[in-house]
Order: structure tokens, then sequence, then C-alpha cells
């Protein structure tokens, strides 16, 4: 029998055991209280120290981490979760962003356009835009934005501004009032193409050639354009 007081008093002694360390961490609880741990993801790291301290709690920086999604210093991780009860004075551990990577933006100004892919293989950016603009400094970037050695938001691209041929513009003039071997070298002078042909009119009693242009008058065109002039004669 006296094994049988043993075992009674050994299972008496955990279950006071278990007892006191429930009254003791009720009356801890009771004592310290709890709270609703507020949700910090996606806040800056003051306010979000500010809003657990107002909860009774505190907030510590675990871990910082390379997110492009997610801007500098805001909290990505919280621990323990938002919106559990928790006790007062725990510390909130959370995770933060240190934002996007910044990346070096190479110089590309005074490059050809040809090279251009090759300057960028191993750098984490690309040509967003390019935009042509006159300029004696054809086939060649002549600006670009950003700048060549400023700081870039990785995954952001380029605008480049590449040379190309400069236009000369004109005004058509009144070619019926012209002579036609005086207006062929006027526009060779000037570098425009043109084509002059003849017509022979059924109507005998024409004077003079009529003529007749591709280009209506005082129209603006460039040298990119072929102007063709038309002489009708008489038959």
């Amino acid at each position: 029998m006296k094994w049988l007081k043993s075992v009674f008093y050994l299972f008496a002694a955990i279950a006071v055991f278990i007892l006191s360390g429930y009254f003791t961490v009720s009356i801890l609880l009771k004592t310290g209280g709890t709270v609703i741990c507020p949700d910090v993801r996606g806040k800056n790291v003051d306010d979000a120290k500010q809003l657990v301290q107002d909860k009774g709690l505190s907030l510590a920086v675990v871990k910082y981490e390379r997110r492009n999604d997610v801007p500098y210093n805001h909290i990505t991780v919280q621990k323990p979760e938002a919106n559990i009860s928790t006790r007062k004075g725990r510390v909130v551990l959370v995770m933060v962003s240190e934002g996007p990577e910044l990346i070096r933006v190479p110089v590309l100004t005074g490059q050809s356009i040809d090279n251009i892919g090759e300057i960028l293989k191993g750098v984490k950016a690309t040509v967003e835009k390019t935009i042509y603009v006159p300029s004696q400094k054809v086939g060649k970037v002549i600006a670009q934005i950003p700048k060549g050695g400023e700081d870039m938001l990785e995954g952001k691209g380029i605008t480049l501004f590449i040379g190309t041929e400069q236009k000369a513009f004109y005004v058509m003039p009144d070619v019926r009032a012209l002579d036609l071997s005086e207006l062929s070298n006027e526009m060779d002078r000037k570098g425009i193409k043109h084509k002059i042909s003849y017509e022979k009119s059924e109507y005998s009693l024409l004077l003079k050639p009529t003529i007749e242009s591709s280009v209506p008058l005082k129209t603006i065109f460039n040298t990119d354009n072929e102007i063709e002039i038309k002489a009708i004669t008489g038959g």
C-alpha cells in the first residue's frame, strides 16, 4: 500500500504544479493585460513604432530586405501577426524594405546607336524610348534621360535622343511664272529631287507652256519629296 501512497503524492504534486503555473500565467495576463496587435505592414518604421507604443507594445527591426515593390524603410512582415490578441509589453518583430535597387546609368551620349545594345549588356537598364531629332551627328546619341553617371531605379528605362539627317524645308513657288530651265537649276542647287516631263495639248493655240506641279503653290515641302513638274505645250 505504500507504493500507492507514493503514486498518489506524485500525482498530487504534479497537479499542484500545473494549477499553480496556470494561475500564475492568468495572474500575469490579468496584471499586464492584452491588446490587439496593430497592422504595421506597409507603414514606415517611425509611424509603426508610434502605433505599437500606443498599444503598450514595442517594435524591433530584425532584418532589412531588398524589395522593388515596397518603398524604402517600410515594413514588409511582422510577428506577431496583425489583429491578434497579444500581451502588453511584447516586442513586435518586423522586416523592413531597403527599397528598389539603384543602378548607375551608363554614359551613352556620343555613342553610335549600333553600340548601345553592347554597352547595356550586363547593366540592369533598358532603352525605354528613342526620339530622333535633326542633327549633324547622324546615328549617334546626342542626349539621354537620365544623364550618364546618375542613379536610376532598377527596372526603369532610358530615353535616348538620336541624331538624324537634317531636312531643309521650302515653300513651293509659283512655277507658272518661272522659266523651266531656271527652275530646274534652282532645284538642283538646293538638292531638291524633281522630274520634268512634257506633254502636248490637243489645243494648238497655246503660245507658251502651261506649268503644273505635284506640290501645290505655296505649300511647304522638304527634300524627301520628289517634285513632279509637267510642261503642257501646244500641238
